[in-house]
């Protein structure tokens, strides 16, 4: 059968109902993988979705078709799994081709993929690509080291915002555009290009357009309005005539509860809503059309298959293996798929949880394990533990040799020796390294805890932060020793501008927990926001002696110190900020001002002329840069920049400054130009400094 154009494809699907769709992908064209070097490479990650919530998954309630025509022109994978239910350690997992207890990544926030690690755009760019990536949401922000062999890494999720919030992302919509900025500007092929899209993420705020559309399914309404930027993508493909030579995968990072088993988002568990993905390859030249896999796959699979098919060799010793043999119909042996959370043993004080899906049969170990047979109970409430025993030993001894095996040594069916059993308590996996079971409790016996957390977070999201605060105080109450708990208090009573009540609520949490870096860091900012500079010092000195990297407690450090006027001490932690964001605007800004304060005048222009490079729009450092020549004397320069930055963002402080600089130029008409248009509209500018210009321009004008 002739390839259909992606066009042809698109009306097809456009008018079929999703269970049609559905059914029309079981048998594919037949078509066998052609492997191809120089293909570009478009990754799409779709944060927080349900592979049920995509209508190529058969859900009838879905508004997907620019996610369903790939499917329905490419390869789709019915099982495919996320190793674990959390936005940076599965996004490492896909950029690595490794499970977390290879890449070390367990969790948002805490943990950066390190540069021993190596990554799909690091091979790609050694391979002569061009690599960049455009994201969503703070979880995958450079600092985490998710950038890795990316020539650009566009993480702008606040508009060049000092400090990023831990919740700070951005819509679709604006992920696409700086994408497609990007693309008009990217003449060489081949590239490797990610987008990464978080929309349908707690709490679930579609556009108006969608919230319509879809009236108390705030959740379809977001996958609605992310799919619609997926497809803007793939058209922008297709009119630079792109998409033909394009290897498109699109992949979920992890799922979503919905309060099936009481957990209402994700990381708590490893039930299928958060850990069963889409995943989609679609290529016009090298993949089979409407292909339906039924064998299980992982995000880890992603990294050595695109290697494959683009001829490149896998580097040695993955935990994913190609997918190319499956689709191509070869009988291969199903690989067991890692799980793992860190998430209620980090941030609850519970145990992690470690499983494994296997044949069908998903085994989790936890202090209670449970077992369930995914092909006659999907939904997972038959916990068949004791009516399989030995099925759930085979799998524990299985995952206990996959996790033994990361320590240096495999196991087999032998006891772990005392140093493996050392060296996985170190990783934190409790419950294979000897340690006492019951050392942290089950998550599913903290149940109401839970619900008391979503409580109050719906309190938060609805502004009502004293009844929030209740709640958070009763937890702290039942677990003192959980350093999120009094971090949720603390953000709860800073919304209320209680400062003094939160700084009382950190230092409580660090007497329960004194080697806490991130309540030493959130201390140190709200002395910050208090004016207690020393106090913010000290807490900052404690968390960098925790981590020397921690780039929150870097730029409070600097903050408090130029707010000292000591502005050598402050440009050396920002010095050390900018070599961990170095594209941070707000961060490159208060360096060129303050080296300007410090007297290094030609470094500030330098850096002010770097920030006019890349930000054309913004008169600001036009204005700097006028003010720094002035210093140099540098007149011509000075009224060169002073005159775009008031054509771009006209204000009184540019015209006194156009005026000095016309006066030290010789040019007096021209300075009385500028004063008069300065007392035209003076703003909010000192009376005294209005009355000296008045003095000074009756002074010229008498000559």
């Amino acid at each position: 059968m002739a390839r259909r154009s992606y066009i042809v494809v698109f009306a097809a699907t456009a008018v079929l109902v999703t269970g049609a769709v559905f059914l029309l992908m079981k048998s594919g064209n037949g078509r066998d993988v052609s492997r191809r070097e120089g293909r570009n490479v478009l990754l799409v990650t779709l944060d927080t979705t349900r592979a049920d919530r995509l209508g190529c998954y058969g859900y009838g309630g879905a508004e997907t078709p620019n996610i369903d025509r790939l499917a329905s022109g490419g390869v789709l994978f019915r099982n495919a799994y996320a190793p674990t239910p959390l936005t940076l350690p599965s996004h490492a997992s896909i950029m690595t081709g490794l499970n977390p207890f290879r890449h070390g990544v367990h969790n948002n926030g805490t943990y950066v993929l390190t540069p021993d690690q190596t990554t799909l755009a690091e091979i790609l760019k050694a391979k002569g690509y061009t690599t960049a990536a455009f994201t969503a949401s703070f979880s995958v922000d450079s600092r985490f080291g998710l950038d890795q062999g990316f020539d650009v890494y566009d993480d702008d999720l606040e508009g060049g915002a000092l400090f990023k919030q831990v919740h700070a992302e951005r819509r679709a919509e604006e992920v696409f555009q700086v994408f497609s900025t990007w693309l008009d500007n990217q003449a060489a092929e081949p590239f490797f290009a990610w987008i990464h899209f978080f929309d349908p993420h707690l709490p679930y705020d579609p556009p108006p357009e969608y919230r319509e559309k879809f009236p108390g399914r705030p959740y379809d309404g977001e996958i609605a309005y992310m799919d619609k930027f997926v497809g803007e993508a793939i058209d922008r493909l297709q009119a630079g005539n792109r998409l033909q030579n394009t290897l498109v995968v699109v992949a979920g990072d992890h799922g979503e509860a919905f309060g099936e088993k009481v957990e209402q988002g994700h990381g708590i568990f490893l039930y299928e809503m958060v850990v069963r993905v889409p995943l989609i390859f679609h290529s016009f030249d090298s993949l089979p059309e409407g292909k339906f896999v039924e064998a299980p796959a992982g995000l880890i699979d992603i990294m050595p298959t695109v290697l494959d098919l683009l001829k490149i060799e896998t580097p040695g010793e993955l935990c994913g293996q190609s997918l190319v043999p499956v689709i191509n119909g070869k009988k291969v042996k199903p690989a067991d798929l890692y799980l793992e959370t860190f998430y209620p043993r980090e941030n609850w004080g519970w145990s992690e949880l470690v499983g494994l899906v296997s044949g069908g049969w998903k085994y989790i170990q936890a202090p209670r394990p449970e077992l369930y047979d995914l092909n006659s109970d999907p939904d997972e409430e038959r916990n068949l533990l004791d009516a399989q025993g030995p099925r759930a030993r085979e799998l524990k001894a299985r995952l206990e040799k996959m996790l033994a095996a990361s320590t240096g040594a495999g196991t087999g069916k032998r006891t772990m020796s005392p140093a493996e059993q050392e060296r996985l308590r170190s990783l934190g996996y409790v419950q294979f390294s000897g340690g006492p079971a019951d050392s942290y409790p089950d998550p599913k016996d903290r149940l109401q805890d839970l619900k008391r957390f979503q409580q109050a977070t719906i309190l938060e999201a609805e502004g009502r932060y004293e009844e929030a605060e209740r709640i958070y105080r009763e937890l702290i109450g039942e677990s003192p020793d959980v350093a999120d708990n009094y971090i949720n208090l603390a953000l709860a009573q800073g919304h209320q501008k209680k400062y003094g009540d939160a700084a009382e609520t950190l230092r409580q949490g660090l007497a329960a927990v004194p080697d806490s870096e991130i309540l030493l860091v959130r201390l140190g900012h709200t002395y910050l926001v208090m004016q207690k500079l020393p106090d913010a010092l000290e807490a900052m000195q404690k968390a960098l002696a925790l981590n020397a990297s921690n780039f929150d407690a870097l730029v409070v450090s600097a903050l408090a110190h130029e707010s000292r006027g000591e502005i050598v001490d402050a440009l050396g932690f920002l010095q050390k900020a900018l070599d961990i964001e170095p594209g941070n605007e707000s961060l490159r800004l208060s360096y060129a001002r303050n080296l300007g304060r410090s007297g290094r005048t030609d470094e500030a222009i330098r850096a002010f002329t770097a920030l006019a490079r890349d930000y054309p729009e913004d008169g600001t450092y036009f204005y700097n840069l006028g003010v720094a020549y002035g210093i140099k004397k540098d007149f011509g320069r000075a009224i060169e920049n002073l005159e775009t930055a008031l054509r771009l963002s006209p204000s009184p402080r540019i015209h006194l400054s156009l005026a000095a600089a016309y006066l030290a130029a010789g040019l007096e008409d021209k300075a009385v130009r500028a004063l008069e248009a300065f007392l035209a509209d003076p703003g909010d500018e000192d009376p005294a400094t209005i009355r000296g210009v008045r003095e000074e321009l009756a002074r010229l004008k008498t000559g």
